[in-house]
C-alpha cells in the first residue's frame, strides 16, 4: 500500500494545484473504494445461503422495518439509492422467490406498493440475527463513538458530492474526430 501512496504523492506533486491536499483526497477515495469492496465481498458471502444479495438485503430489511411491511416502489428507490432499472430487476427477483409481492395502490393507480410476504417475513426472522451479528463484528474494531463520527463524516462527504457541480458534471476529454 505504501508504494501506491508514494505514486499518488508523486503524481499529485506533478499535476495538482495543492499536492498534499490532493494526495490525501486521492488516498481517501481509494481507501473508501477498498473498504466498500471489502464490505461487498463480506456481504455476498453471508447473504448467499439465504438466496439474498447485498442489494436485495437493503430492500428486504427496509420492508421489514416498516409498519405493515409495505413501501411504495418509488420510496424504496429514493431512500435506498437504488436506480429504477436496478430496483425493477431486484424486485422481480425477490418476487420470483416469493419474498415480496407488488400491488397497485388502491388510492393511486400510478403507485406500486411492495410488501414482504409471509415467506419474506420468515426469511427476515432467520436472516436478521446473522445480518446484525456479522455487520457488528465487521465494525467491532471501531468504538460506538467512532462509528457515529464516521457516519457523520461520510454523510457530510456525500452531501458535498451531491452539491458539487464538478462531481455531478465530470467532463472527459473530447475525442478528436477526423475530417
Amino acid at each position: 500500500m505504501q508504494g501506491i501512496r508514494a505514486s499518488i504523492e508523486a503524481n499529485c506533486a506533478l499535476f495538482a494545484a495543492d499536492p498534499v491536499a490532493s494526495a490525501t483526497a486521492m488516498d481517501l477515495m481509494l481507501t473508501l473504494r477498498r473498504t466498500a469492496t471489502s464490505f461487498q465481498t463480506m456481504a455476498e458471502t453471508y447473504t448467499r445461503p439465504y438466496d439474498l444479495s447485498p442489494a436485495r438485503v437493503v430492500i428486504v430489511m427496509a420492508l421489514a422495518a416498516t409498519p405493515g411491511y409495505t413501501l411504495a416502489q418509488a420510496d424504496i428507490g429514493r431512500h435506498l439509492s437504488v436506480s429504477l432499472g436496478n430496483l425493477t430487476a431486484l424486485l422481480a427477483s425477490l418476487e420470483s422467490l416469493g419474498i415480496v409481492k407488488r400491488k397497485t395502490d388502491a388510492g393511486d393507480g400510478r403507485v406500486t406498493n411492495i410488501s414482504l410476504t409471509a415467506k419474506g417475513r420468515a426469511l427476515v426472522r432467520r436472516f436478521a440475527p446473522v445480518h446484525y451479528r456479522t455487520v457488528a463484528a465487521a465494525l467491532g474494531g471501531l468504538t460506538l463513538a467512532e462509528q457515529q463520527t464516521l457516519i457523520a463524516l461520510l454523510d457530510k462527504m456525500r452531501d458535498q458530492l451531491k452539491a458539487s457541480p464538478t462531481a455531478q458534471t465530470a467532463t472527459s476529454p473530447r475525442k478528436k474526430t477526423s475530417s
